[in-house]
């Protein structure tokens, strides 16, 4: 009796042995499927995301590697110090909750606190196009600095000795690969993929609207109204492609002084006037909004063209131009030019939604745009 009960307890812990052994050994397997699984989605995620200037070339969980305008630039993630000294940047670290990696921003920047609230008290490293204050970036220990694509080669060159890692960003770069690269980072995919999501809503909502349009109109896109009613934007502005995506061609295809005699000639269907100092919160703000239509409807030589005749000028904040705001922006140009088309949609709304959801820094209301 004995015997048996010892034999068959040999058994029993044979048994046990190699049950545990295979459940280990599938623990292992689903593990290691599990792993692979997840690598094989980020790899996809990887080239479904990447672009041009925004190329993964490796990511181990520690570091990326991105192709970034001639150069593999190698950074150490997840960055908690960054250099945005771009405002695309800097709205983007905030619609995806990494606001607190801001340590440095461009000079502009400090000059909206109704989009950037408090963070405009951050230290400033460049003030204007071309005068960045590279002292002040170092002082600040970034893990990473974010440069607008023209000053990227500079920066780096300044930068390099001190291993501080520079990207850039420009006008003609691709947002979505941008918001999901600066997720990836800094560890807020998930956060970068529902802005994206959120972005491609509101382009399905315009690109809607405009396949019910057969007229094409064109437009004399001015870059900065407080400069001169005769600077226009070209492919190298983002008010030109937001010009663009409403549907809408650009009598010039080139950032500079034109001669109202030009413009003339091109006898714009529409006329967009950009300003940059428009302040949505202002008492004065629908006051200005509505001089500048009547600057423009006062102008000898713009007075004669299509647009004033048939009231399509266009007023718009040039900040709102830049990064995930453009599409809202291109939305509500084309509702006010093609108001049947967009019956119902109301831009305004979507860019309350974008503030309340995203950039939690600005405040919704206001005046940001007016037409006339």
């Amino acid at each position: 009796m004995s015997s048996s009960r010892l034999k068959n307890g040999k058994v029993t812990s044979a048994l046990i042995t190699i049950i545990v052994i295979a459940i280990a050994l599938v623990i292992t397997i689903i593990l290691y499927e599990w792993g692979l699984h997840k690598s094989v989605v980020r790899t996809l995620s990887y080239a479904h995301y990447s672009s041009p200037n925004f190329e993964i070339v490796s990511y181990n969980g520690t570091s990326v590697i991105v192709e970034n305008y001639g150069s593999n630039v190698t950074i150490g993630i997840p960055v908690k110090r960054i250099v945005a000294d771009n405002t695309v940047a800097m709205q983007v670290l905030i619609d995806i909750g990494a606001a607190n990696t801001i340590v440095g921003i461009e000079g502009y920047a400090a000059e909206l606190p109704w989009l950037f609230g408090n963070l405009t008290a951050l230290p400033t490293v460049s003030q204007g196009m071309w005068s960045w204050n590279y002292e002040e970036m170092v002082n600040l220990k970034p893990g990473l600095v974010i440069e607008w694509s023209y000053g990227v080669q500079t920066a780096r060159s300044k930068l390099a000795p001190f291993g501080i890692p520079v990207i850039g960003y420009g006008s003609q770069d691709n947002l979505t690969s941008f918001i999901y690269f600066l997720g990836l980072i800094t560890n807020r995919t998930g956060n970068a993929v529902k802005l994206i999501n959120f972005i491609n809503n509101v382009r399905h909502v315009l690109d809607e609207g405009l396949s019910k349009v057969s007229t094409g109109y064109k437009a004399y896109v001015i870059f900065d109204y407080e400069y001169s009613l005769w600077f226009t934007s070209g492919p190298s502005g983002d008010p030109y492609w937001a010009a663009v995506n409403a549907g809408l061609q650009p009598c010039f295809n080139k950032s500079m002084q034109v001669e109202p005699g030009a413009v003339l000639q091109c006898n714009p269907d529409v006329i967009i006037v950009v300003t940059w100092n428009l302040n949505p919160h202002s008492p004065n703000a629908t006051a200005y909004c509505e001089s500048i239509i009547e600057t423009i409807k006062n102008n000898p030589i713009l007075n004669a063209t299509k647009a004033v005749r048939y009231n399509r000028v266009i007023i718009i904040p040039g900040y709102l131009t830049e990064g995930p705001p453009q599409v809202i922006v291109s939305l509500y140009i084309a509702s006010q030019v093609y108001p049947s088309a967009f019956s119902g949609v109301n831009a305004t709304q979507y860019l309350d939604q974008y503030f309340e959801e995203f950039l939690r820094t600005a405040e919704p209301g206001g005046v940001w745009w007016c037409s006339g």
